[in-house]
């Protein structure tokens, strides 16, 4: 005869115990800073924000830095070029003022809006976004091109979004950390060589 299986017993649900409060189970929605946790600031994009993401800019003009900078397209980076050396190459510079933006995931970036020309004025490109970097010291707001017009339209977040969490770094670090490895001083840099032709 084969021997009889015993019937699978159920595993019983487990119970918390009845004076256990739920509310006390949960974590709270900082705690990273409760265990320690510190981020630090190693990476800053520079650029213009992406089609889809919503950005706001400080609204301290302590947060801005009037730099010159140079673009190299091909490879998308962007330097920072000190005053003297940009006066040898303007051809190749820009004035800017780069603005501090921070989007929904408290990625801290430097938007780069073109100075007015010495006529003053901009052309609609720049000027729209330099109208979106403004708006967006008060609302959440995304820019999306707009080719046929132009310019960028400004698209303000429709729902009640919580406030920035901006690091606590001055405009200062923030540069440091965006141009590492990509300040130039001289026209001995490789980059202004190959611009120039000459390399």
């Amino acid at each position: 005869m084969q021997a009889q299986t015993p019937p699978t017993q159920s595993a019983a649900p487990v119970a918390l115990a009845t004076n256990t409060d739920l509310k006390s189970l949960r974590l709270p929605a900082n705690y990273g800073a409760t265990l320690g946790v510190k981020k630090l600031l190693t990476n800053v994009l520079v650029g213009r924000p992406k089609k889809p993401q919503f950005f706001r800019t400080h609204s301290s003009d302590e947060m801005t830095f009037p730099a010159m900078i140079l673009e190299n397209k091909e490879a998308r980076e962007s330097y920072v070029v000190v005053p003297d050396v940009a006066q040898e190459i303007s051809e190749l510079v820009r004035p800017v003022m780069l603005h501090s933006a921070i989007d929904r995931q408290n990625n801290v970036s430097l938007i780069p809006v073109p100075l007015p020309g010495e006529d003053g004025t901009r052309n609609p490109w720049h000027e729209s976004l330099a109208q979106a970097v403004e708006h967006a010291k008060l609302k959440w707001v995304r820019i999306s091109a707009n080719m046929h017009a132009g310019g960028y339209d400004v698209y303000e977040a429709e729902g009640e979004l919580p406030e920035p969490e901006w690091p606590a770094h001055d405009i200062d670090a923030l540069v440091q950390v965006a141009f590492r490895g990509k300040i130039i001083t001289n026209l001995d840099h490789p980059v202004v060589q190959s611009l120039l032709g000459k390399i």
